[in-house]
C-alpha cells in the first residue's frame, strides 16, 4: 500500500513539474514572438496633430544596434594587438623623414636613419682603434710578421692611425649636423673621408700582398691583414655609395622645397 501511494505521489510531482516547464516555455515563446513582432512592425508615421505613440520597438532596435556596435568594437580592439603587414608598413612610414619610397637596408629603415646608423658604427670602431693606438708607439713597428722590415716606424704608423680615426670622428659629427640641419654641403667632408679610406685600404692590401708574396713578411699574416682591410674597405664602399645617395636626397629635397615655395608665391 505504501509503495502504491509513493508511486502516485511521484507521478503527481512529475506532472506538476512538466506543467510548470511547459508553462515557462510557452511564456518564453510568447515573449520572443512579441519581441519579434515589435521589431518587425513598421514605424507609424504620425502627423504633428496626432498624439505621440509608443516607441518601445524603436528603443529595442536601438538597444540591439548598440549591443552589436559594442561587440564590433571589442573585436576590433582584440584584433588591433596582432601585428599585421598593414601595421608594419604604417610603422615604416613613420620612420621616414621625407618620402616613403626612400628606403634602404632591405626596406627596414629610411635612408636618414641608415646613414645615422652607419655614423654610429664608424665612430664606435674609430674610438676602439684610438684606444689601441698607443700600442703602435710601444712596439715601434717590431711586429714579428714583418720580419724586421718596419722596425723604428712606430711614429709613422701611430700618426697615420690617429689621423684616420680623428678625421673619421670629426667628419661623422659634421655629417650628423648636416643631416639634422638638412644642409647637403655638410655631407661632403665625410664622403671625402670615406673615399680616402677606400684608397688607403686598397693600397694597404696591395702592399701587404706584395710583401707576403716576395717573402718580406709572413704570407699568412699578409693574407689575414689584407682580408681585414678588405672587409673594412668593402663596407666603406657600400657606405660611401649610401652617403652619396643621401647627399643627393637632401639636395634634391631642398630644391623641391624651394620650387614648391616659389610656385606657391607665384600663385
Amino acid at each position: 500500500m505504501r509503495k502504491i501511494l509513493r508511486h502516485r505521489y511521484f507521478l503527481l510531482e512529475h506532472k506538476k513539474k512538466a506543467k510548470k516547464r511547459t508553462k515557462e516555455m510557452n511564456i518564453g515563446e510568447e515573449q520572443d514572438a512579441l519581441l519579434e513582432s515589435l521589431i518587425n512592425t513598421k514605424p507609424v508615421v504620425r502627423r504633428s496633430s496626432e498624439p505621440p505613440v509608443s516607441v518601445s520597438a524603436q528603443q529595442i532596435q536601438a538597444a540591439l544596434n548598440k549591443e552589436r556596435n559594442e561587440r564590433r568594437r571589442r573585436r576590433a580592439e582584440q584584433r588591433s594587438y596582432s601585428v599585421t603587414r598593414k601595421t608594419v608598413s604604417r610603422f615604416r612610414s613613420k620612420l621616414i623623414l621625407f618620402d616613403p619610397e626612400e628606403m634602404c637596408l632591405c626596406g627596414l629603415l629610411s635612408i636618414t636613419h641608415s646613414v645615422h646608423l652607419i655614423v654610429c658604427i664608424e665612430i664606435f670602431f674609430a674610438l676602439v682603434l684610438l684606444i689601441q693606438a698607443p700600442d703602435l708607439l710601444t712596439m715601434d713597428g717590431t711586429y714579428f710578421y714583418f720580419l724586421g722590415l718596419f722596425d723604428g716606424t712606430g711614429v709613422f704608423f701611430f700618426s697615420l692611425h690617429v689621423s684616420v680615426c680623428v678625421t673619421c670622428i670629426i667628419s661623422s659629427g659634421i655629417l650628423y649636423l648636416g643631416s639634422r640641419k638638412q644642409i647637403a654641403s655638410l655631407i661632403l667632408p665625410h664622403l671625402l673621408w670615406q673615399f680616402s679610406f677606400i684608397l688607403i685600404s686598397l693600397s694597404a692590401i696591395i702592399t701587404l700582398m706584395t710583401l707576403g708574396l716576395k717573402g718580406k713578411m709572413l704570407l699568412p699574416a699578409s693574407i689575414v691583414l689584407s682580408s681585414m682591410m678588405g672587409v673594412a674597405g668593402g663596407c666603406e664602399v657600400w657606405w660611401c655609395l649610401l652617403s652619396l645617395a643621401y647627399y643627393r636626397f637632401i639636395r634634391d629635397g631642398k630644391n623641391h622645397w624651394i620650387d614648391d615655395n616659389s610656385r606657391h608665391n607665384l600663385v
